[in-house]
């Protein structure tokens, strides 16, 4: 089966982070996010995946590769012009020739497809969209279902008065090749908000269906951390380092270096070559390869992305550091960002910041 990954969103909200790096490889717990989108996809049988792209192109098929990684084929589509979910899609249609998935790069997806795959066949529908349960639904597309799966309305993006679910469209579809005759040639076209309240209106057969397993919209620099933390929180365990307390659920790289008196508490990711030096604290945080954690420092629900530095006795809370920045000696960030390469210079305080490079 066909497998198309739409990897050519800008991540406009993730700004710094996505100012160098496209979004599809920001790292989630060491692993690029679209990485799990595809062994998902590889996992559950599809094996020949076609990857549109177009902002930071050469850096995600640099990153990715001809998929021989994966043991899959991965083909890849470049855009000039924005085209939507749909359009995308569309713009391949002579490749598609039977039952085919889609799915969104830049959304964590750690989950096994087959179920949703079966159930499409089995009802015979046209089409079928992975639903998931979130807190806030204000933030997606919602779904109302009938008893038999089959969906009986759509909402994008409702108020909270309006929210009649809690299921949203999880960026998931199993799509017969008919679908592609209802997307207009050369026209900005989206899935959830064009192609299935078509679907809908044309009465045919569209179906939605509950998934189980990890989806996190990484959409946002807070919702990175959460995503990160879930995915060590499930596949992390107890470690027993020298020098600190056993702690977990945490997933450690080789060369970790620790110094005495330093305070571990999981979850957390420790990359390859990081260094925590004398009395700091890393709580609840990512650190990517080639960290530095200076002494008496404190990291605490963060992501901090490779070869970052954190001075002696600075506080970094609820933000997120990007590749090669300094923060140095007893600063102080709560909730911020900083962008590639950047310095935050000694006793700073940043609360809400974003720092990004010119």
């Amino acid at each position: 089966m066909m497998g198309i990954v739409l990897a050519g969103g800008e991540g406009t909200r993730l700004r710094p982070l996505t100012q160098t790096r496209p979004k599809p490889l920001l790292p989630v717990a060491g692993r690029p996010c679209v990485d799990y989108v595809l062994r998902s996809l590889i996992d559950s049988g599809v094996r020949e995946i076609i990857i549109t792209t177009a902002f930071m192109s050469d850096a995600l098929i640099k990153s990715i590769g001809d998929g021989l990684g994966y043991d899959a084929s991965i083909l890849y589509t470049f855009e000039s012009t924005p085209a939507g979910t749909a359009g995308s899609v569309k713009r391949i249609a002579n490749f598609v020739d039977g039952t085919f998935v889609v799915a969104m790069g830049d959304v964590l997806v750690d989950l096994d497809v087959r179920p949703l795959i079966e159930f499409h066949r089995k009802k015979k529908a046209a089409a079928t969209i992975a639903l998931t349960k979130v807190d806030d639904p204000t933030e997606y597309g919602i779904v109302g279902l009938g008893k038999d799966g089959r969906i009986a309305k759509f909402k994008e993006k409702p108020k909270r008065e309006e929210a009649f679910s809690d299921l949203v469209n999880a960026g998931i579809y199993v799509l017969e090749p008919e679908v592609l005759d209802l997307i207009p040639e050369d026209t900005k076209f989206d899935f959830s908000r064009d192609v299935f309240p078509k679907l809908l209106a044309k009465g045919l057969p569209l179906y939605g269906m509950e998934i189980e397993g990890v989806w996190v919209d990484i959409g946002r620099p807070e919702d990175l951390i959460r995503a990160s933390l879930e995915v060590v929180g499930r596949e992390g365990r107890e470690q027993h380092l020298l020098g600190a307390e056993p702690f977990g659920p945490a997933i450690v790289g080789k060369g970790l270096t620790i110094e005495g008196g330093v305070r571990l508490v999981g979850p957390c990711y420790l990359g390859s070559d990081v260094r925590i030096e004398k009395g700091a604290t890393v709580e609840a945080a990512c650190l990517h390869d080639g960290v530095l954690v200076g002494a008496g420092a404190v990291v605490r629900h963060s992501v901090v992305l490779e070869d970052a530095r954190i001075g002696r006795g600075s506080e970094v809370v609820d933000s997120v550091l990007s590749r090669g920045c300094t923060i140095e000696e007893e600063a102080h960030l709560l909730g911020s960002v900083v962008g590639d390469g950047m310095t935050v210079k000694a006793r700073s305080r940043l609360e809400g910041a974003s720092i990004a490079p010119p």
